[in-house]
């Protein structure tokens, strides 16, 4: 049995034991939120979520519960970190002033609080309120659990890269829209000014060139192969890999390790002007607007991710902020409805925070405006709306056996290949029998 399946069972059995002899808090709030309709008392719902109550939960609360007094909405703050991450569990599991709804970023966090038992299935409710899933967010963009929906996406994460428009103009050079990885490296190549690198990429597991390169050949579960093994030794992985150690080698983007050392972010190395592109995604829109905590004078243009090969448009980001109900709520409805509003128009008060809806039917250029705002003369609102609106192939990932132990294995290999420890040879090789392993001893 899978080790990780197996502690989360654990967890679910401890959970099942304390809420035996606890009462659940989906009431709790009633009493002390004044009459709703027909002299009712209202329902209280708290709602735990990662996102500062400034950059959008605050509005998006306030307008729910002005048009609600029958169903008040509390949104509670916890950090995105594993600190907040075990703060939210333990609230969970021990339904000690545990949330109603709650949102989990990312599909570790998401999935163990699955197979924890501490998601409610929410087909019932979606068929009771007339919820249209496929119509709203589509099918194909929920993963189910036990054949049942546990959670719905709230943000739709797309990756993309921004430049300094001014070092583009200056170079003669126009925003890509349909760019390889291979254009990336000799667009950066071209925009390398001496203190102004050609790009910049956060130094990390998650954002491997090589990483990429292997998604854009295999969206799906990228990391296994079709047997079960690990996928290191696709040629693609090695594509990237060789590509990002060019960027280091050639002066072009800042080192490794240096990068890792100095924690460097790149939002800072954009907008101070040390790199002319970084690869980036929505969530640094606040910083992009924030001319007060870094001052400029040029604006800043999107270009899609790059892709392995052209005509592509796999995109490394996709779906996340999985807004679930707690199994243990007495007050699932009233979560749902506000769920289903804030999936179908509440969540548009999250785009100025750079959150962007799952809805399909959103009105992409009122989201461009609304992430702009009155950002016009330092945000290419064109390349930003031509990035947002494309039509996506995301990564997803299903398989979890040693996930987190094979992600590490990828960075820790490929950092001693751009430090020139080993050959790409020995790092693939490498790659993949410490990945094998790792997925061999998840199973047994």
């Amino acid at each position: 049995m899978n080790k990780w399946l197996k502690s989360s069972a654990a967890l679910a059995l401890v959970s099942t034991m304390v809420l035996a002899g606890c009462g659940n808090n989906g009431d709790s709030g009633s009493d002390a939120a004044g009459s709703g309709e027909a002299g009712k008392k209202a329902v209280t719902l708290k709602l735990w979520g990662g996102v500062p109550e400034e950059n959008g939960p605050k509005a998006v609360v306030d307008k729910w519960n002005q048009a609600h007094p029958d169903i008040q909405v509390e949104y509670v703050r916890y950090v995105n970190d594993d600190t907040g991450n075990t703060k939210l569990d333990t609230a969970l599991m021990t339904q000690s002033d545990a949330p109603d709804l709650f949102f989990s970023y990312g599909e570790n966090n998401l999935y163990r609080r699955e197979n924890a038992g501490m998601t409610a299935p929410l087909d019932d409710l979606i068929k009771q309120y007339n919820f249209n899933v496929d119509e709203v967010i589509g099918n194909d963009n929920v993963i189910k659990y036990n054949n049942q929906i546990h959670y719905l996406p709230g943000y739709k994460n797309i990756d993309f890269v921004v430049l300094n428009k001014k070092a583009l103009d200056e170079a003669g050079e126009q925003v890509p829209t349909d760019w390889t990885w291979d254009d990336f490296a000799a667009l950066a190549a071209k925009l390398n000014n001496g203190a102004m690198k050609g790009a910049f990429v956060t130094p990390g597991a998650d954002l491997l060139i090589g990483k990429f390169t292997l998604v854009d050949s295999k969206p799906n579960d990228s990391f296994y192969a079709e047997d079960g093994t690990s996928n290191f030794n696709n040629p693609a992985m090695q594509k990237g890999l060789e590509i990002q150690k060019q960027l280091y080698d050639n002066g072009i983007m800042v080192p490794w390790a240096e990068a890792l050392a100095n924690k460097l972010d790149p939002a800072n190395e954009l907008l101070s002007g040390k790199a002319a592109m970084v690869y980036g995604g929505a969530w640094m829109m606040r910083d992009l607007k924030d001319t007060t905590k870094y001052p400029r004078d040029f604006p800043v243009a999107f270009a899609p991710a790059p892709q392995l090969e052209t005509g592509k448009n796999v995109n490394n980001g996709g779906m996340n902020d999985f807004l679930s109900i707690n199994q243990n709520s007495s007050s699932k409805d009233a979560a749902f409805q506000f769920m289903a509003w804030y999936l179908t128009e509440g969540n548009m008060d999250m785009v100025p925070g750079g959150r962007i809806p799952t809805n399909m039917s959103v009105d992409f250029g009122q989201l461009t405006k609304l992430i702009v705002g009155d950002a016009t003369n330092i945000i290419d609102e064109a390349s930003l709306s031509n990035v947002l609106k494309g039509n996506y192939t995301f990564a997803t990932r299903i398989k979890s056996e040693g996930y987190s132990q094979i992600n590490n294995v990828m960075k820790e290999e490929a950092e001693k290949f751009f430090m020139n420890v080993q050959t790409i040879d020995k790092t693939l090789s490498t790659m993949k029998e410490r990945a094998d392993k790792a997925i061999q001893e998840a199973q047994q």
